[in-house]
């Protein structure tokens, strides 16, 4: 499809004052949002509106031919934020401050905003005097944040809104992102170590890092090693040991409801998922997507551990609804926003492949090497494999249920054809009677489908029922070691 043209008009009031008006570009995917600013900035004998985007198209063009003083842009535009659009703003045009409107009443997004480039952050809902005086900030240089925004904010982070009021620069997105990165950790005191320290050289220099490392109950050294790590790192790594063993992804889940980062890395213990490719993995992230996948060039699993990737992906593509070329790895990064989504999960049996499926389709992939396993054994046995495939039809899918429902239509079917031509034969002379068994062949076909039909119906309320209802603890944390807040 051809990208189509952004709306755009022109306002000629800005022509025919007497002391020239500042100009404001609006990019916003709402036209009635669009109409009520132009009415509430076009009221201002200093301000008008020179054009106006839905956000679709060339924008820069339309920029470029307008010259305006300000560009006012709406976070969310169609299926996307405004990050990369901030960003080719400030790049194309450097001297162009840009005002970004919320709906979003979360630092996380007005910190994401500045650090994008933007010279402000404002609710939507905030009252139109707040509006045009972040105009009128905007354009005189200095930085604008809600001040709602502000008071949630923590000490680290209020003193960076601060210096932003006061000294206009935008820090480097890639020097301030603050990445956390939660490590499953089960039987690997041989590896945890060396990995935690290579992710720290690797990362350090461009992240601001939490390495949440979340030990599983192991049999071995795991959460002694784990615990020195922390003593070491305390800034960076945190350590939280379960009370027994819960699963991979329970241990994952533990770690997520601790990571407070922009973007989240979730990966192995085992050096399987290579610590250089976290920065390719935060890159792709970057351009909008809600998660990236690793899609690996050549895995290096044994051949029964392999088959069973096959069987689970085939499963997921019509359990869960997966795209079929998609390759659900274990190593992959989610965005603050699929974070918070996923840690209000509270189910026993969290498959969090299946809870990011029904939250987003901002997918992306990015493909990698697979090493082999530095130390020791895979844990997935051929009967967590199984347990694993289970969890994801039954817990994350009423896909069995409706299965019995088709096959309950089907027998349905079939014994109505069965029974029609039952009653034709003995209604029609000069065909042959059906006997006894036929009959009843008839009329089991017939109410055995319809018993189908209505258990799977009565099963599909069950199940979400269920689905509701269920409240053992996903995790229980016996310890944690955490940095100072």
């Amino acid at each position: 499809m051809q990208p189509t043209a952004p709306a755009l008009t022109t306002d000629p009031a800005a022509a025919t004052t007497e002391q020239p008006r500042k100009k404001v570009f609006l990019v916003d995917d709402h036209p009635l949002v669009r109409m009520g600013l132009t009415n509430i900035i076009n009221q201002e004998p200093d301000l008008a509106i020179c054009g106006e985007s839905d956000g679709e198209g060339n924008v820069t063009q339309v920029v470029q031919g307008l010259h305006p003083d300000v560009a006012v842009v709406d976070w969310s535009l169609k299926d996307k934020d405004a990050t990369e659009l901030i960003g080719t703003l400030r790049h194309q045009f450097p001297q162009l401050p840009v005002l970004v409107l919320s709906m979003h009443e979360e630092l996380f997004y007005a910190e994401r905003a500045l650090r994008a480039g933007a010279a402000g952050f404002i609710m939507k809902q905030e009252a139109t005097g707040n509006i045009i005086a972040a105009v009128r900030t905007v354009l005189a240089g200095h930085s604008y944040v809600s001040q709602r925004m502000a008071h949630v904010a923590n000490l680290e982070t209020r003193e960076w809104i601060e210096g932003r009021r006061t000294a206009s620069a935008s820090l480097p997105l890639q020097t301030t992102l603050r990445l956390s990165i939660v490590i499953p950790v089960y039987n690997s005191e041989a590896t945890i170590g060396k990995l935690c320290e290579q992710l720290l050289a690797e990362l350090q220099p461009s992240y601001r890092l939490q390495l949440i490392l979340v030990d599983d109950n192991s049999s071995d050294r795991s959460a002694t090693v784990c615990q020195q790590l922390h003593e070491r790192h305390p800034e960076e790594v945190d350590c939280l040991v379960l009370s027994r063993n819960f699963g991979e992804h329970n241990a994952v889940m533990a770690g997520l409801n601790c990571a407070d980062g922009d973007y989240c890395v979730i990966m192995d213990d085992d050096f399987q998922n290579p610590p250089s490719e976290v920065r390719k993995l935060v890159e792709e992230a970057s351009k909008g997507h809600d998660v990236v996948y690793v899609r690996y060039d050549a895995k290096q699993h044994s051949s029964y551990r392999n088959l069973g990737s096959r069987l689970h992906n085939w499963m997921a593509t019509r359990a869960l609804g997966k795209p079929a070329d998609l390759y659900l790895s274990s190593f992959k990064v989610i965005s603050r926003f699929l974070l918070q989504e996923i840690v209000r999960y509270t189910g026993p049996d969290p498959y969090i492949d299946a809870i990011i499926l029904r939250t987003t389709r901002r997918i992306g992939v990015v493909s990698s090497h697979h090493e082999p396993r530095h130390d020791g054994k895979s844990g997935y046995t051929f009967r967590k494999l199984l347990s694993l495939w289970g969890n994801m039809v039954v817990s994350f899918s009423l896909f069995p249920l409706r299965l019995l429902v088709a096959l309950g239509f089907i027998m349905l079917l079939a014994g109505t054809v069965i029974g029609l031509y039952t009653l034709v034969a003995l209604l029609v002379p000069g065909l042959q009677d059906p006997d006894s068994l036929e009959r009843l062949n008839a009329t089991n076909w017939f109410f055995r489908g319809i018993t189908l039909v209505a258990v799977g119906i009565v099963g599909e309320y069950v199940g979400r029922i269920y689905m509701h209802l269920t409240r053992d603890p996903q995790f229980i944390i016996r310890n944690i070691t955490r940095r100072r807040p």
